[in-house]
C-alpha cells in the first residue's frame, strides 16, 4: 500500500452552472472523511474528480506528488492508488464473484492474484467466489464490490453511497468493513446523503454552494 497524500486547492467545476466553486481538502492514510450533500450539490462530480475520471476547471489537485492536469490519462495512477465502491455495485452479473473481484488486476497488470483468498475470507465471501453475481443478495454483492476495490491494495477508498441500496443490517456490515480497512491504513472518502452513515467517519463535511464546510 502506498503512502497517501491528496490535496484539492480552490478546485472549481462548472457545467451550465457552477457546481464546485472553491473546494479545499487534504486526505492522508489517517483520514476517514464523509461528504454530505443533497441531490445536485456536486457530490458525484467531486468524486469523479477525486477518482481521476473527470477534469476540473480551476484550482489544483495533487495525488501522491502528481499534479493532476486536464486531458491526461491517469489510468495507472488510479489503479495503483484508488479503489472504488458504488451504490449500484457495478458488477458484471454473468461473471463469477472471483472474476469480478479480479477485474482490476487485468488493468493493473498484476500476475500474482493469490491474495484474493485471504481477502475473500476477511470479507466473509469465501464460499461465494465461484457463484455468479446474479445469484447474490444486495449485501453479498456489495461485499464483492468491496473486495474488488481492495484487490490492488489501494491507499484510498472512494465510496459513493455504498449503503444506499442496503437494509440496516447490511449497511452496518459495510460500514464496519470500511472502518476496518481504514484501521489497516487506507484513507476513506465516503459520499452520502444519509446522516447516520456520515456519522461513522472521523470528519464530516457538507458540500454547500460549491464549497466544503466542515461539521455536521
Amino acid at each position: 500500500m502506498n503512502k497517501l497524500y491528496l490535496t484539492l486547492e480552490h478546485v472549481a467545476k462548472s457545467y451550465a452552472r457552477s457546481v464546485l466553486r472553491d473546494v479545499n481538502l487534504t486526505v492522508t492514510n489517517d483520514s476517514y472523511v464523509t461528504i454530505l450533500g443533497k441531490s445536485g450539490s456536486g457530490k458525484s462530480t467531486m468524486l469523479n474528480i477525486l477518482g481521476l475520471l473527470e477534469d476540473y476547471d480551476a484550482g489544483e489537485y495533487r495525488l501522491n506528488g502528481t499534479l493532476i492536469r486536464n486531458g491526461r490519462d491517469y489510468a495507472r495512477l488510479r489503479a495503483e492508488n484508488i479503489g472504488f465502491i458504488f451504490q449500484s455495485y457495478n458488477l458484471i452479473s454473468t461473471m463469477t464473484c472471483r472474476e469480478n473481484i479480479l477485474l482490476p488486476t487485468l488493468y493493473g497488470n498484476v500476475k500474482d492474484t493469490r491474495g484474493i483468498e485471504g481477502l475473500a475470507e476477511r470479507l466473509g465471501i469465501a464460499p461465494l467466489l465461484e457463484q455468479r453475481v446474479n445469484t447474490l443478495s444486495g449485501g453479498e454483492k456489495q461485499r464483492v464490490a468491496v473486495a474488488r476495490a481492495l484487490i490492488l491494495d489501494p491507499c484510498l477508498i472512494l465510496a459513493d453511497e455504498p449503503t444506499g441500496n442496503l437494509d440496516v443490517q447490511n449497511r452496518d456490515i459495510i460500514m464496519d468493513l470500511l472502518r476496518e480497512e481504514h484501521k489497516r491504513g487506507r484513507g476513506v472518502i465516503l459520499i452520502t446523503h444519509d446522516m447516520q452513515t456520515a456519522s461513522c467517519a472521523d470528519t464530516v463535511y457538507r458540500l454547500e454552494d460549491g464549497v466544503l464546510v466542515e461539521g455536521k
